[in-house]
C-alpha cells in the first residue's frame, strides 16, 4: 500500500518538527514587504523545534536534545529555559516532541515514553510513566490527558500525566490488514470528545473521553495535524501528506477534502475567524476566506528552503498612547534550526 512506504519515513518526519511565528495582521516590524514571515529567533544548525503551545501572553516551544524556550509577552521575545533534569539531576538529552497546557498544568512528551509535568510555579517532574513508545503528541483539557504515538499507541491519564493506562484499539476495524498506524496528533474538546489523526488518512473520534473510537475520516494520505477554531464556530482543518487539506464544519464529526493546491507535505495548521495558516516542508499556505482559496509563501527563501511544523497564536499587549492597552493576536510557527517566526501581512 501507498502508506507502507510512508511509514518507513517516520524517523525522517519526526526530525522535521518545527516551530515558527506568524502574524495574521500587519506588523510595523515585519521588515521586507516580500517576506512571508519575520524570523524572531534562530539557533544553531542542528537545533529543531517540534511543537508550540500558546495561551494568551504565555508560550512555550520544545525540540531536540531537551531544547525548550518560553515567552511571557505573546511571542514578541523568547528565552531559553534552564535544562529540565531527571531524578538523578541529569539534564534531559532526548527530544521533547509535544506540549499541552491545561490551566496551570503543563505536560511535555517525547522520545522513549518521556512524560514531564509541571504544576503552577512548581518544578518540572520527569514521570515514571511506564510507557516505552515514542510519544508524538499530547493534549490535556478538563482533567483529561491523552498522548499518542508510533504504532497505534494511545495513552490516557486522569491525573495530569502522572499515571497512564493504554487504550486498546481493534485496528482491524480501520484497515483490512490490521496495521497499527502511527498517530500524529490528538485534540481534546469539551465534554470529553477526542480527535486523533494518523496514517491511512485516519481521523478517529471519541465521545466517551478517549475510551473508544470510531473513524470520522479515512483515506490514502497520512494526516499530521488538526486544529479546531477557537472562535466559537464548529470549523476546523486537518493537514497531511502530499498537500492533503481537510475541513470540518461540525466540530470534527465529518470532514471534506479541499482542492489540492500543493504536493508538499503539510505538517501544521491553525485557524480562527476565517484565517487559516498551514506550515510544511518548503511550503507555507494562508487563507483569509475560510479555506476557499490559499496563497503560498514558498517564494520566500525563508520558506522555500526550510520546513516549519508547530503553529499557534499568542496575544501581546501594546500601548495605544491614548486609550491604554490594545491586545494584538499573532500567529507563530517553529521548526528548522530552532527557528521561531511570526507571519507577516
Amino acid at each position: 500500500m501507498k502508506n507502507n512506504s510512508w511509514r518507513n519515513k517516520i524517523t525522517w518526519l519526526v526530525g522535521l518538527l518545527v516551530l515558527v511565528s506568524m502574524n495574521v495582521h500587519s506588523d510595523d516590524h515585519a521588515g521586507d514587504g516580500n517576506s512571508a514571515i519575520q524570523v524572531l529567533r534562530t539557533g544553531i544548525p542542528h537545533d529543531s523545534l517540534y511543537d508550540l503551545e500558546m495561551d494568551g501572553s504565555w508560550g512555550m516551544a520544545v525540540g531536540n536534545f531537551g531544547l525548550a524556550l518560553h515567552t511571557a509577552n505573546g511571542g514578541e521575545t523568547w528565552e531559553l529555559l534552564p535544562p529540565i533534569k531527571d531524578a538523578n539531576g541529569e539534564a534531559l538529552k532526548v527530544a521533547l516532541l509535544a506540549i499541552a497546557k491545561d490551566g496551570d498544568n503543563i505536560i511535555l512528551t517525547g522520545q522513549q515514553g518521556l512524560v514531564v509535568t509541571k504544576e503552577g510555579e512548581g518544578e518540572w517532574e520527569v514521570q515514571n510513566s511506564g510507557l516505552d513508545a515514542r510519544l508524538l503528541n499530547v493534549d490535556s483539557s478538563e482533567g483529561l490527558t491523552m498522548a499518542i504515538g508510533e504504532f497505534g499507541f494511545i495513552g490516557r491519564s486522569s491525573d495530569g500525566g502522572k499515571s497512564w493506562e493504554q487504550v486498546t484499539v481493534d485496528w482491524g476495524k480501520f484497515n483490512d490488514e490490521g496495521y497499527e498506524p502511527h498517530l500524529y496528533d490528538v485534540v481534546i474538546q469539551s465534554g470529553g470528545r477526542v480527535l486523533i489523526a494518523g496514517e491511512f488518512g485516519l481521523i478517529l473520534r471519541s465521545t466517551d473521553g478517549g475510551k473508544t473510537f470510531n473513524a470520522a475520516a479515512r483515506g490514502e494520505q497520512s494526516v499530521f495535524d488538526i486544529h479546531l477554531a477557537s472562535d466559537g464556530t464548529s470549523n476546523g482543518y486537518a493537514v497531511g501528506q502530499e498537500g492533503l487539506i481537510l475541513k470540518t464544519s461540525d466540530g470534527g464529526k465529518s470532514w471534506k477534502q479541499l482542492d489540492k493546491i500543493t504536493n508538499a507535505n503539510l505538517l501544521g495548521v491553525w485557524s480562527g475567524h476565517d484565517e487559516v495558516v498551514i506550515t510544511g516542508i518548503r511550503e507555507l499556505l494562508r487563507s483569509s476566506d475560510g479555506g476557499s482559496s490559499f496563497t503560498s509563501g514558498k517564494s520566500d527563501i525563508q520558506i522555500g528552503r526550510t520546513w516549519y511544523q508547530g503553529v499557534a497564536s499568542g496575544s501581546s499587549q501594546k500601548s495605544t498612547g491614548v486609550s491604554g492597552v490594545l491586545a494584538e493576536e499573532s500567529v507563530y510557527i517553529v521548526g528548522h534550526q530552532g527557528s521561531i517566526a511570526r507571519i507577516t501581512q
